[in-house]
């Protein structure tokens, strides 16, 4: 079964590199949850965008793009996983006392004053 998807508009916020974009869309169907993941190989240009894998996987959430190309992922039972599945591998991450509620957020450091090198009181 193919499933074509039509967008009339998707806001992104652009990344810092502006060399490529990348997105998961989650929706359920009679297999279970699901998950893909699609790539804008070149930013800006929305004919590259390309489906680079489908996730089949009941109580899991993609949280995180890593920058070496992995994906973190929370599962339900606690546990954070890195996958890299154009390498097929995945590995567990050890944190002990996780929340049961979480989420990730993006930081990119930078030297520029917010406030224009003004006082603010």
């Amino acid at each position: 079964m193919y499933l074509e998807l039509n967008f009339r508009e998707l806001r992104l916020s652009p990344l810092v590199d502006q060399k490529s974009l990348a997105l998961f869309i989650s929706y359920s169907n009679n297999a279970g949850e699901r998950w893909d993941k699609w790539l804008m190989n070149e930013y800006g240009k929305v004919e590259s965008w390309t489906k680079k894998y489908i996730i089949v996987q009941n109580h899991m959430v993609p949280l995180k793009f890593v920058n070496n190309g992995e994906d973190l992922l929370a599962m339900s039972n606690k546990n954070l996983v890195l996958i890299d599945l154009e390498k097929e591998e995945t590995k567990n991450l050890e944190v002990s006392g996780l929340p049961f509620s979480f989420y990730t957020t993006g930081f990119v450091p930078s030297s520029a004053l917010l406030d224009d090198g003004q006082r603010c009181d």
